[in-house]
């Protein structure tokens, strides 16, 4: 498997962006969007609006810290818990609405639950880039996304140079730099039992380069049945020629787990500069098997970075599960930087943070452990 440039990334990605347009790639991630210069290189951004309308959590704040938050209070089962929290999140959205968060230009945001960043940035070109778009954008809060001291411990000073204030997002899983068999005996044992269940139940993993019509829908109702149907609305919504546009461009590798000639499961992975990540993963949660398909999938992208010598970074989700398979729990930032806005919307998000900081923060380690 190859792993592309940053910046290749950002040229394909803008052009099937420019193609298609978001309505027909990914209708709730319908935004203003383009590309800005760091440096020598190209990052995507995306620039919002207040509106009434919930749009993905990955270009929302709004959505991120009120909407996807109450739905996960229900994931998790909260229950009575829930009575005592309900309050302080209805504080939260009167703040998030109050300080107009969604009005902001979000820097390396590809839309996605992880954005990869381009390596060996400088913080000299932060702070151009910086100036420029508040120059340009006055009225806007500017965000960093997928921000964690694992990966992007000099970006993290940088931007905290450049006058940025992180704001805690969620907790993310980063496994080991090494080979499967250099993993800790017990956590070794485990991803071991969930790969020999593929022969078990005779399975069998393909790898494609490009993906027909009735692949594409298949996979993205995979994806929609894991991340739209359990977990949230909320999440990009994909739609097949997405996929299709993904695979042919290489910003994304597929590979479908088969039973007989049915796709039952996906993952699409995305290598950048040597770092995964796996923005799309499903399975068919009706199949007979269902029940371990999970544990096959993330299995084989563990099989996958340990044979290519990829760093790994698994995102967030099913932490509980990842961490008795290596994975070590990284927190993530979203970089917040308000000191040009008016003092009532700095006031208003200076709370939001405090709130994420020393709430929401203690909590999400609280249930994930």
């Amino acid at each position: 498997m190859e792993t592309i440039s940053h910046q290749q990334l950002v040229q394909e990605w803008d052009a099937m962006i420019r193609e298609h347009g978001w309505a027909n790639l990914a209708d709730n991630l319908n935004c203003e969007s383009g590309l800005i210069a760091l440096g020598d290189k190209q990052l995507p951004y995306t620039r919002n609006r207040m509106t009434k309308e919930t749009l993905c959590y990955t270009i929302s704040t709004r959505t991120h810290y009120y909407d996807y938050l109450r739905e996960e209070m229900d994931i998790v089962g909260l229950r009575f818990t829930k009575l005592f929290l309900m309050p302080p999140l209805w504080f939260i959205g009167l703040l998030l609405r109050f300080a107009k968060v969604d009005k902001a230009f979000t820097i390396n945001n590809f839309g996605l639950s992880t954005n990869l960043l381009p390596k060996d940035s400088k913080t000299s070109q932060w702070e151009e880039v910086v100036s420029k778009v508040e120059k340009s954008n006055p009225n806007h809060a500017i965000l960093v996304r997928s921000i964690n001291k694992g990966l992007n411990h000099s970006e993290y000073d940088a931007l905290i140079g450049c006058g940025f204030k992180p704001m805690f997002a969620r907790n993310v899983l980063l496994f080991p730099f090494k080979p499967i068999e250099q993993f800790p005996k017990g956590k070794r044992r485990q991803i071991l039992r969930d790969e020999r269940l593929v022969e078990k139940l005779d399975l069998r993993w393909e790898s494609v380069d490009n993906l027909n019509d009735e692949q594409a829908l298949r996979i993205a109702n995979l994806y929609d049945q894991l991340y739209l149907g359990k977990y949230s609305q909320n999440n990009p919504r994909f739609t097949p020629l997405f996929h299709t546009e993904c695979a042919s461009r290489r910003i994304l590798h597929y590979q479908m787990l088969l039973d007989g000639d049915q796709i039952i499961g996906v993952l699409g992975m995305i290598v950048v500069d040597g770092v995964s990540t796996t923005p799309i993963l499903g399975y068919d949660h009706g199949h007979q098997h269902a029940n371990v398909l999970y544990r096959i999938i993330t299995a084989r992208i563990t099989r996958t970075c340990s044979d290519n010598n990829f760093h790994r970074h698994a995102s967030s989700g099913a932490n509980k599960f990842k961490k008795l398979r290596g994975g070590v729990t990284n927190e993530e930032f979203t970089m917040v930087k308000t000191s040009h806005l008016s003092f009532w919307r700095r006031l208003n998000w200076g709370l939001i943070r405090f709130m994420a900081q020393k709430i929401g923060r203690p909590l999400t380690h609280k249930f994930e452990t």
